[in-house]
């Protein structure tokens, strides 16, 4: 259907040209195609967010109590204090097979799924991010998103795949989903059709269409897709530079010699950026439609990552073990990211609620602490799940009679609309949500 069809728009319609197809964001101007009209088909869909980072967290500063404007976070949780009343602590959950086997691999490899994993081969279970993509990925043009900041640890630890440690997204037993971590080309997924098409710009490349679909906005909306495609150049852009850079020598390590690969072109090359590009990227890919299911893994378990620009003197994995205070700096590196998310989601409109009422953010690790505690787990909830979610709590379930993660992942799904009477080791919702 052509966009100056005055017929109701599909969330199948892209704005197209030159090898490009480009997403629709959520505009009230646009009534969507359906069956019915239902006032339910015009509301925002609901998109689930998983975020993670390994080797958990500070074991003295990994803390919320209280409720409302009266919670107090611990050191770690500081960089959230202004979306606190967005935020739900857990405290208490876990994976009873994380614990059943060599750390580290065995602690990450069942983070979604909850499931048994072989110690003699790759075998785990399908995780809750892509049962949801299988069953309601059709909806948008890529079933989910799957992105990391870090790219696979190779070989074994005491005779345990390593391949565990670094994927928390599994499309079937025996196979992680592929994550990617190149900025470029997790860009592409959203909007390109062809390859090799990096001479035109993406907004260039849909002139035509968008000037077409400007004269059916309202005032509001009109405003709303400019600063839509606006972003999607700025994005566009620090791609492309961070590639020239790359080309051009530009990358520079505080070693005289690289110890280990080389990024692929177009990764920028201070950590923050990175990091940050990949949060726009799945920002990009809500706003637009383009998938409701993201994957965000901003580091292995076990990571070998430097941050140096958080005050870091050794490698994030040894820092989690001997937990000096430049840990904390570190710590609150990672949640600076879900910050970031949230202020950037409160800014986008969609109707009378913003992009952060109408996500699910799960922040995960795969222990407490980094000496490889995984008897509880660090979880947070942010946004408001299309209206499920009420933060500014504390939910303590250590010595609930269920505090299995699997529980909080079938809410999870449900608030994303899967309803499912069980899944991995659990049959019933986490109590209290």
């Amino acid at each position: 259907m052509p966009i100056g069809s005055a017929s109701p728009v599909s969330r199948r319609t892209m704005l197209r040209g030159l090898g490009v197809s480009m997403a629709l964001p959520w505009l009230e101007s646009l009534p969507l195609a359906s069956a019915t009209s239902s006032a339910s088909t015009q509301r925002p869909p609901v998109r689930t967010l998983v975020t993670f980072t390994g080797m958990g967290f500070h074991s003295d500063h990994w803390w919320a109590k209280g409720e409302g404007d009266a919670m107090e976070l611990g050191p770690c949780l500081k960089p959230l204090e202004s979306w606190k009343q967005r935020m739900v602590f857990l405290r208490g959950l876990w994976n009873e097979q994380a614990n059943n086997g060599v750390i580290h691999c065995m602690q990450t490899g069942n983070m979604l799924s909850g499931a048994s994993m072989s110690k003699t081969e790759v075998r785990t279970g399908v995780s809750f991010d892509q049962l949801m993509a299988q069953q309601l990925g059709n909806r948008t043009r890529i079933p989910s998103l799957v992105l990391g900041c870090e790219g696979p640890i190779p070989g074994l630890q005491d005779g345990h795949p390593l391949l565990y440690s670094s994927h928390i997204s599994w499309s079937t037993a025996v196979s992680p989903t592929w994550t990617e971590t190149r900025p470029a080309l997790a860009f592409d997924q959203l909007f390109r059709t062809k390859p090799n098409r990096g001479d035109l710009r993406i907004v260039d490349a849909v002139l035509e269409d968008a000037r077409s679909l400007r004269q059916r906005l309202s005032v509001s909306d009109r405003q709303r897709f400019e600063e839509y495609l606006g972003s999607v150049h700025e994005i566009e852009g620090r791609i492309k530079r961070a590639g020239k850079e790359s080309e051009a020598g530009g990358w520079k390590p505080t070693l005289t010699a690289p110890d280990r690969p080389r990024p692929a072109d177009g990764i920028p090359t201070e950590i923050p950026e990175y990091w940050k590009l990949m949060n726009d990227i799945v920002l990009l890919a809500f706003r637009t439609d383009s998938t409701r299911i993201s994957t965000l893994k901003y580091c292995n378990d076990g990571s070998i990552l430097t941050h140096a620009h958080a005050g870091a003197k050794d490698q994030h994995h040894q820092m989690a073990h001997t937990q000096p205070q430049e840990l904390i700096g570190v710590n609150q590196f990672f949640t600076s990211q879900l910050a970031y998310l949230c202020e950037q989601m409160a800014q986008v409109e969609e109707g009378d609620s913003t992009l952060l009422d109408n996500t699910s953010i799960m922040h995960c690790s795969s222990m407490i602490h980094g000496n490889h505690d995984a008897r509880q787990l660090p979880v947070i909830l942010l946004g408001g799940g299309g209206g499920k979610v009420r933060g500014g709590r504390v939910l303590d379930y250590l010595d609930a009679s269920n505090r299995r993660m699997c529980s909080l992942f079938l809410s999870l799904m449900e608030w994303g609309g899967l309803e499912l009477d069980r899944f991995g080791d659990s049959d019933e919702r986490l109590a209290g949500l």
